[in-house]
C-alpha cells in the first residue's frame, strides 16, 4: 500500500503524522509527504517528501495585508480555522495534486487544518484519512468548512465529487469527548494512542539523571517564542526565585532578554526534545498547544496554560475540564500557580488517570495499520 501524508506547512502539524508514517513502514508499506514548509520535520525522521510550495513566502500566505496576526486572535473558533487554513491549503494544492498524481497513492492521511488533502483524495477518488492535532482542531465541522472556503480551488480543478472513504484519527482520550469543540466525535473516528514525537536530538547530561528539586518546565512550543510571545513568560521568570523548584525554560528561538535577569534556578535552553524532558519534571506551564497539552497528559505531568490566541482557548477548556490542569493569566501568573502545579494531589491525580488511559486502552499507531489497509482496499 502507498499512503501519501498530506500535512500543513508547521512543524506542529506534521509531528503528530509521523509515529503512524513509521509504523506503516515498519509493516513493510511506502510513505510518502507532500508539504510545503516544516519539510525538516519530516526528512529529519528519515522520511522522504516532496517540496510542493518550492520558493513560496508563507509570511504573506499567513499574514496577507491588513490581517490580523493568527497567532495574536482572541476567539478562533473553527470558522477562523477554516477560513485561515483554507487560505494555506488553497496555496498547497496545485503542487499536492501534482504529488498525488506522479505517485498514486492508495490512501491521503492529512492533518485536519489541510484541505489540500482531501481534494486530492476527492480527485483521484481514494478514501482519505483526517489526523487533528489535538482538541482545538477535531471540531466535525471543520471539513467541510474547509471545502466551503477552499471553492474556488475544488472548481478550478473540475474537482466535484468526494474521497472514497474517509476515517479520522484521534489522540483525545474518549473521557474527554464531551469537551471537545463540536461535542461530539465522527462515527468514522478511530482512537489512537498519543506517540509524542518532537524531533530528535542528543540528551544533555542534566537530563539524564533525576532532578535535586522538583522541576517545572517552560515552554511556548515550536513557534509562540519566535513570533514574540516570549515576553508573556516574565510575570513568571520574576517570581521564579521563589519556588523551591528548578524551571527549564526553553527559548526555541525567542530572545531571553526580553525576559530581564533570570534567577539561579532557571534553566535555559534553546531547543530539547519535549517528551524527554517532561520525564523528569513535576509540572509543566505553557501555551496552550496541541503537541505540548497530549505530550503531558501521555506522560501524567500536571499542566497550566496562558492560553493567547489562536486555538489555544479550545486547547486549555479541555485541560480544564479534564481535570489535570488549569489555566493562569500569563499577566500575573505567580508562585501560587507554581505551588499549584507542585503539591495539588487532585490535579496530579487526574493527570495520572489520563496517563493510564492512554497507554492502557487507546491502540498504538501500529495497531492502526491494519484498518488502514482495509480502508485503502
Amino acid at each position: 500500500m502507498r499512503a501519501l501524508f498530506v500535512t500543513s506547512p508547521v512543524l506542529s502539524h506534521a509531528f503528530p503524522t509521523i509515529p503512524v508514517a513509521h509504523a506503516l513502514i515498519a509493516a513493510g508499506h511506502e510513505v510518502r509527504y507532500a508539504l510545503g514548509a516544516a519539510l525538516e520535520a519530516v526528512t529529519d525522521a528519515g522520511l522522504h517528501a516532496v517540496d510542493v510550495t518550492p520558493g513560496l513566502d508563507y509570511d504573506k500566505i499567513w499574514v496577507p495585508d491588513g490581517a490580523e496576526d493568527p497567532m495574536y486572535v482572541k476567539d478562533a473558533g473553527v470558522e477562523f480555522l477554516a477560513e485561515l487554513f483554507g487560505r494555506v491549503s488553497g496555496a498547497e494544492v496545485d503542487g499536492v495534486l501534482e504529488a498525488a498524481r506522479a505517485w498514486s497513492p492508495d490512501v491521503i492521511v492529512h492533518s485536519a487544518a489541510q484541505g489540500a488533502g482531501a481534494l486530492a483524495a476527492s480527485a483521484l477518488g481514494i478514501p482519505c484519512v483526517e489526523l487533528p492535532l489535538g482538541p482545538a482542531d477535531s471540531d466535525p465541522r471543520l471539513a467541510g468548512l474547509l471545502r466551503a472556503a477552499m471553492k474556488g480551488d475544488y472548481e478550478r480543478h473540475d474537482v466535484a465529487g468526494t474521497p472514497r472513504a474517509t476515517a479520522r484519527i484521534s489522540s483525545v482520550p474518549a473521557r474527554l469527548a464531551h469537551l471537545l469543540p463540536g461535542g461530539q466525535r465522527p462515527d468514522d473516528e478511530w482512537l489512537m494512542r498519543y506517540v509524542p514525537h518532537n524531533g530528535g536530538g542528543t540528551l544533555p547530561d542534566w537530563l539524564l539523571t533525576a532532578p535535586e528539586r522538583p522541576r517545572i518546565a517552560v515552554t511556548l512550543g515550536s513557534i509562540g517564542a519566535q513570533w514574540g510571545g516570549i515576553a508573556m513568560l516574565a510575570p513568571l521568570m520574576a517570581e521564579a526565585a521563589r519556588v523551591d523548584a528548578e524551571f527549564v525554560l526553553t527559548l526555541g528561538g525567542g530572545d531571553a532578554e526580553l525576559l530581564g535577569e533570570l534567577p539561579e534556578n532557571v534553566r535555559t535552553v534553546e531547543w530539547v526534545p519535549l517528551a524527554p524532558l517532561l520525564e523528569t519534571c513535576a509540572g509543566i506551564v505553557h501555551h496552550g498547544g496541541s503537541g505540548t497539552l497530549l505530550t503531558a497528559m501521555r506522560l501524567g505531568v500536571p499542566q497550566c496554560v496562558l492560553p493567547d490566541g489562536a486555538y489555544q482557548q479550545a486547547n486549555s477548556a479541555v485541560l480544564v475540564g479534564s481535570g489535570a490542569g488549569f489555566a493562569a493569566d500569563p499577566t500575573t501568573i505567580g508562585t501560587e500557580e507554581c505551588r499549584r502545579l507542585l503539591l495539588d494531589g487532585e490535579l496530579r491525580g487526574a493527570a495520572e488517570g489520563l496517563r493510564r488511559e492512554m497507554a492502557g486502552t487507546m491502540p498504538t499507531p501500529a495497531e492502526l495499520v491494519p484498518r488502514l489497509v482495509d480502508l485503502a482496499g
